[in-house]
């Protein structure tokens, strides 16, 4: 059908006239004449039949819909696509097998064994396909930098999620002394960010006192592609990053106040924040440098301020509550930890520190008292057992705290061209 189309084509003049025509042939005459056009002995059924063909199927066992259902394949630690990423370098198909090669971006990424599994789970629900095969590469230079580029911006710029245009909201976890529970409540008001369907990251601006990384148990270091850091993601899928992670365990950060304010600064630039709905910043107990820094770099930033029940941690936390409203941050909530502990035959809320520090500061503050964690006498406190079980009291009390935190309405800042 092709070919005849062509020929058709073919046996017009440049008027759009037929040789009949250039003639001085009538062209009704022509029409008219069976013998004027040669079909070629072509059946009345092919000419008739010129619709064009089906379209491929968009997940069929064809290369475009192998391609299509890659779409639902993702880099672990970039969040999209491999499709939109440029990673899928070829495409072929012999009989019922399947042979796909993916760009990665370093040689040694990480994360090689689970982008596999994912393409070959993926592609296995195709009908007909028996076999895939991952075949593997790695970006060149260039490719590789305009893909950070595409993902992360100039290298002087806040990652996206920290601008005020972004939809991330910043929630930063803030207390007047340590000792309050402060980074217990980020990862578990993380944690139950996650369970609630929003996407989430943790960043721990707690240089000297890091803590999050042992909580979570992930304690390596981070990968780092052209200068871009990618965030850890841990085994209870919470992605987050620290400066922890770029030290050996045990090892003291002895820094003076502007190493640290550097430090912070690169995270906030030099990682790639995918712009989740919400990050979560453990910040460092006190109203110093780095507390002053989120305030000024990320304006846009919610405080979220922990206390425990005695008077003493209450009149501290309310200090940090008023640095965050004097540096223009909104207070989001009050949270109370170690508020209670249930009695283990009765039930009976006993109250061991007794106080109601978290009424005292959302009074101070004008604000709300989000929510009251009690204590669990069996918490361990061991790598990777930070995380309150999803069915417990105080998991609870966090989805609570979550959802009074994703329900509150934030007033976006117009910008002004």
């Amino acid at each position: 059908m092709v070919d005849w189309f062509r020929k058709r084509k073919d046996g017009r003049s440049s008027g759009g006239r037929t040789e009949a025509s250039s003639e001085g042939t009538n062209v009704e005459e022509v029409r008219g004449t069976s013998s004027s056009v040669d079909f070629e002995g072509e059946t009345a059924a092919e000419l008739v039949d010129r619709t064009p063909p089906p379209p491929e199927p968009a997940d069929g066992f064809s290369e475009a819909g192998i391609r299509e259902a890659l779409r639902d394949v993702r880099d672990p630690e970039i969040g999209r696509d491999v499709i939109s990423l440029n990673m899928v370098r070829g495409v072929e198909i012999q009989g019922s097998d399947v042979k796909v090669g993916i760009a990665l971006t370093t040689a040694g990424c990480p994360m090689k064994a689970r982008i596999t599994g994912d393409v070959r789970d993926r592609l296995m629900m195709i009908e007909g396909v028996e076999s895939v095969d991952v075949d593997f590469g790695v970006m060149t230079d260039t490719d590789r930098q305009n893909l950070m580029t595409s993902l992360h911006g100039g290298p002087s710029e806040l990652a996206p999620a920290f601008k005020d245009e972004s939809k991330t909201r910043i929630i930063a976890v803030v207390s007047g002394k340590g000792g309050v529970g402060k980074s217990t409540v980020a990862v578990n008001l993380a944690a139950a960010l996650d369970r609630a369907g929003h996407s989430v990251e943790i960043l721990d601006a707690d240089v000297h006192g890091s803590s999050i990384p042992v909580m979570l148990g992930a304690t390596e270091k981070p990968n780092v592609v052209g200068g871009v850091i990618f965030p850890i993601e841990s085994s209870s899928g919470l992605k987050f990053i620290s400066m922890g992670n770029f030290v050996n365990e045990g090892q003291a950060i002895i820094w003076r106040a502007p190493i640290v304010n550097k430090a912070l600064t690169q995270l906030m630039r030099d990682v790639y924040w995918d712009e989740p709905d919400f990050i979560i910043v453990d910040m460092p107990p006190g109203t110093g440098d780095v507390a002053l820094t989120v305030a000024q770099m990320i304006p846009k930033a919610e405080a979220l301020v922990v206390t425990t029940p005695q008077a003493d941690a209450a009149r501290v936390a309310v200090k940090a509550g008023k640095m965050a409203v004097q540096a223009h941050l909104k207070v989001v909530g009050v949270v109370e930890n170690m508020a209670y502990a249930e009695c283990p035959c009765c039930g009976e809320q006993l109250k061991i520190f007794g106080g109601d520090g978290g009424d005292r500061v959302a009074g101070e503050l004008e604000a709300k008292v989000m929510g009251r964690i009690p204590i669990l006498p069996d918490s361990s406190g061991e790598p990777g057992h930070a995380l309150f079980p999803e069915d417990s009291t105080p998991a609870r009390a966090f989805d609570e705290i979550a959802a009074g935190i994703a329900q509150k309405k934030v007033r976006r800042r117009i910008k002004v061209l």
